[in-house]
């Protein structure tokens, strides 16, 4: 196989194959080793000389033999995993690769690297190089993986390269540029400064650099540089290369990852544990024990026991509980615990961990992030704290909302209450024709007194309802021309005291009807003409209606009130819609007010969507304009009736029940409905109008809210359950309380209108005309439905003691309530409509009941309609029951029920 000892080129194949990194050996066919390298000393701790004529297969692990029968048969290329025994018997795992070489097998065996996952990840390993002189040696040196290659020390040429160097490299000049042009230009002085060393020290030199292959650019190799010398002479270089760029990408790929994570749990300041339950200790990277009161300049290495201690007894179940979940879940915890710190409060610790599992299914290890969350956790406490204090002072100024609103509702009451007599008397005096001037003009003073209190407290309690967010609009068909003229003829009798011209211009593009809120436009454009008429000493008061297009919102119209009166300068012109403000301080001395009208009136034309505006010249007047998008009338006629309109005959007179409990009210009330011809009939409690409404033939009733016994509302109720006609006579709230929430519930409980106190005699005749000028039918005819059969509810009734038909009756208004609720499944909604159909009927509910039916037995198509009228006679017959209900305890009570 190999020359033997003294023969030509023996040394120089020595110093060949001793420079490869590792161990060579040469095995002939009996399966004897026939030459060592010099790397059995390294990896073996064997002189190479110790295993010439020693079998191979007694360097091998007991039980690896068999795998060496089958190198020999048939030798594999690739590296094969084996494990060899050193001079003390210890198993070296190493790589080798077997090649055919003369007369047996070149095998090149390398050490696995230590913290290598398995052997077959490593590639080729070794050392090559040296001058090859022979047939021989060329034939062996080309059998070795690696690049060899010899260089001349004289020259530089190259002397020698062997096939793997030609694979790789490509055909390659001789000179020394072209070889070391193979190498990465970064790593050329590197390879130049370590050989220089090598040359100088007379010993080899390894260093890893990039070189280049003719097909695949630049890859990782470990180089090796032997200097070659006889005699003491330097001849040159034997070099090897072994291509290790897939160990290098791995290391570098792996270096970086650990400073990607590195820098990670910098940034975001995590520390790491790492926990063995099998040894019960805990590894914690400097971060997090630091957070754990332990020195943070290198890790930590403590007892499972030792770090539990390091958390508060309070937290540590939870901690313990969470792990023990996640183990158990086989999924990722998150907990957050405290720890002390030794001075000052404790610090808030938030852990995310995941357990691992062995090949076996056994919790190896958990390992996890740490984090400080201590100021989170006090922005939390925080927000927390103030979202208290925020719900507290909510419900604080809510209470105090609430108690201004009671106390307005209480004080327009006490004001309005004895204001109606000063005001209605007053006029009554100064009109009765009996007073000489004098007293005359004593009760004008009074009245225009009482007119000025008056227009204060509509300012005050109307501001409050605007700043509060409470009031309300109720949109509904008026008379355009009809209302304007209605206001120009309410101030028409001030401005002609003052000697006024008064003019209406109505552009005649403007449509008869239009939809907005009547009322609360009538209060606007008074407003203004009271100010007008107010703040002009002469001249005249104009106002006019203008046509501006139309859009898809409706009827562009402007509302222009003009005056020749004192003017506004520029400066005052800018506050005047303000509260409390007026254009002078004087203002309120010479002409009164409150400076609330102008505010109130911005907030309601921007509360219906439209703008107010001013144009003004101190001396020469000014012309407040508001500009409105009113749309045109549904085709429905509504309900209620429409303002007052010209007719071919006057509205006839009726029966009219005055209902008032305070005497001095009840006496003008009925003065003034007299003196327009009505026949009048009083009640001085709720019960007594209840009474009357079902004895006598009544055409309307003007119904006080707050009375003894039973108030107002509850009147209407009761009166709105009476059987036959009486159950749709128009009842009117004649009332003090005129806040937005109180005038819904007049309307909740059945009253058609309400009507402020004080009042003006004509403002009540002509209500009290408007609502007798619809015929009786019509009343009837919009009546809410018949949600209950009284002839049935009468024989229920009969048979059951008052008290436990009250019972019966709350028992079914709840389940009435609760009926038909939203996202239930069909079936579920056809069995309450299964179950509510009988029990409705019994009572006398027999619309609601028909209308369960329908539902229960509905198709897919129809079920959505159906649904929605079962749930709207729900809604009646709950209220309804209610009603039942209030009429049964009242008649069951001495005090106030029925005594004949």
């Amino acid at each position: 196989m190999l020359p033997t000892t003294g023969a030509p080129g023996f040394d120089n194949l020595t110093a060949v194959l001793d420079a490869v990194a590792g161990l060579v050996l040469c095995i002939d066919g009996a399966g004897l080793t026939t030459f060592a390298s010099a790397g059995a000393r390294d990896l073996l701790g064997l002189a190479p000389a110790a295993l010439i004529g020693r079998p191979f297969a007694a360097l091998l692990r007991p039980g690896e033999a068999a795998a060496l029968a089958e190198i020999l048969v048939e030798p594999a290329a690739r590296p094969v995993p084996l494990n060899l025994l050193d001079a003390e018997g210890v198993p070296v795992a190493v790589e080798a690769s077997f090649r055919p070489g003369p007369g047996g097998l070149v095998a090149t065996i390398r050490p696995v690297p230590e913290g290598d996952a398995t052997l077959a990840d490593l590639r080729r390993g070794g050392e090559a190089g040296a001058a090859i002189v022979g047939e021989g040696d060329r034939t062996l040196a080309d059998t070795l993986p690696q690049l060899i290659w010899m260089e001349s020390a004289e020259t530089g040429e190259t002397l020698y390269a062997n096939r793997a160097f030609e694979a790789y490299c490509g055909p390659i000049g001789a000179t020394r540029e072209a070889r070391t042009g193979r190498f990465h230009p970064e790593d050329g002085p590197r390879i130049a400064a370590a050989c220089l060393a090598a040359r100088e020290q007379a010993r080899p030199c390894e260093i890893q650099a990039r070189v280049r292959g003719r097909a695949c650019g630049y890859r990782w190799h470990q180089l090796v540089f032997r200097p070659l010398r006889r005699n003491g002479r330097w001849l040159g270089w034997l070099g090897s290369a072994l291509d290790i760029d897939e160990i290098v990408t791995a290391r570098k790929a792996l270096e970086q990852t650990g400073d990607l994570l590195r820098l990670a749990q910098e940034a975001a300041a995590a520390g790491l544990f790492d926990v063995t339950p099998a040894t019960r200790d805990v590894i914690l990277s400097p971060e997090s024990a630091r957070r754990h009161g332990l020195p943070g300049d290198r890790p930590a290495v403590i007892g499972l026991s030792d770090w539990m201690r390091r958390i508060l007894p309070a937290d540590r179940a939870p901690v313990l509980r969470a792990v023990r979940e996640a183990v158990s879940a086989r999924r990722t915890f998150d907990v957050a615990f405290r720890v002390p710190t030794g001075e000052g409060p404790p610090r808030w610790i938030q852990a995310i961990g995941r357990p691992s599992r062995d090949a076996e299914g056994a919790v190896a290890r958990v390992t996890g992030l740490t984090f400080d969350i201590t100021d989170r956790k006090d922005t939390e406490r925080a927000l927390v704290e103030a979202k208290a204090a925020a719900e507290a002072a909510r419900a604080q100024a809510e209470q105090a909302n609430a108690a201004k609103t009671d106390f307005l509702s209480a004080m327009s009451h006490e004001i309005r209450t004895p204001l109606n007599a000063v005001i209605g008397f007053a006029n009554l005096l100064a009109g009765s024709g009996r007073l000489d001037p004098d007293l005359r003009r004593y009760a004008d003073l009074a009245h225009v007194a009482g007119e000025s209190l008056r227009t204060v407290v509509d300012d005050i309690l109307d501001f409050a309802s605007v700043e509060a967010g409470t009031i309300s609009l109720c949109p509904e068909p008026f008379a355009v021309r009809d209302l304007a003229a209605t206001c120009l003829g309410i101030v028409g009798a001030a401005a002609a005291e003052k000697g006024l011209e008064t003019a209406l211009e109505v552009d005649e593009a403007i449509p008869e009807i239009l939809v907005a809120d009547p009322g609360r436009l009538r209060q606007i454009l008074l407003n203004l003409l009271n100010n007008a008429v107010k703040f002009t000493p002469r001249g005249a008061v104009r106002l006019g209606l203008r046509h501006e297009g139309r859009t898809p919102r409706g009827e562009r119209i402007r509302l222009a009130v003009s005056d020749t009166g004192i003017g506004i300068g520029r400066a005052q012109q800018e506050r005047l819609f303000e509260r409390f403000v007026q254009a002078d301080s004087s203002i309120r001395r010479d002409f009164g007010g409150t400076g609330l009208g102008l505010a109130i009136s911005r907030r309601l034309v921007e509360r219906m969507g439209g703008t107010i505006g001013l144009v003004s010249e101190i001396g020469r007047g000014s012309t407040f304009s508001v500009t409105l998008t009113l749309p045109a009338p549904p085709g429905a006629r509504d309900q209620r009736p429409e303002a007052a309109q010209p007719g071919p005959e006057p509205a006839p007179a009726g029966r009219i029940l005055v209902v008032e409990d305070a005497a001095i009210n009840r006496e003008l009330a009925c003065t003034v409905l007299r003196a327009a011809g009505h026949a009048v009939e009083v009640a001085e409690d709720g019960f007594a109008a209840v009474r009357a409404a079902e004895t006598l033939d009544l055409d309307l009733v003007l119904m006080d809210i707050q009375m003894p016994g039973i108030d107002g509302m509850m009147a209407t109720r009761l009166i709105r359950c009476l059987p036959g006609r009486a159950a749709t006579v128009p009842v009117i709230a004649m009332t003090a309380n005129v806040l937005p929430d109180q005038i819904r519930a007049f309307a909740a409980a059945g009253m058609d209108d309400h009507f402020a106190k004080p009042f003006r005699p004509a403002e009540l005749q002509a209500l009290v005309a408007r609502w007798l000028a619809v015929p009786r039918r019509e009343l009837e005819a919009a009546a809410p439905d018949a949600t209950l059969d009284r002839e049935r509810f009468a024989e229920s009734a009969a048979l059951l003691p008052p008290e436990t038909l009250v019972r019966l009756l709350r028992h079914f208004q709840a389940d009435v309530e609760a009926a038909f609720a939203e996202g239930e499944a069909a079936p579920a909604l056809r069995a309450r409509a299964h179950t509510l159909a009988t029990a409705a009927g019994l009572i006398g509910f027999t619309t609601l009941g028909d209308a369960c039916l329908v539902l229960e037995n509905a198709g897919e198509a129809a079920f959505a309609g159906a649904l929605g009228e079962a749930r709207r006679l729900a809604r009646a017959a709950a209220a309804a029951a209610e009603t039942c209900i209030l009429i049964r305890e009242v008649e069951s009570t001495p005090v106030l029920g029925r005594t004949d």
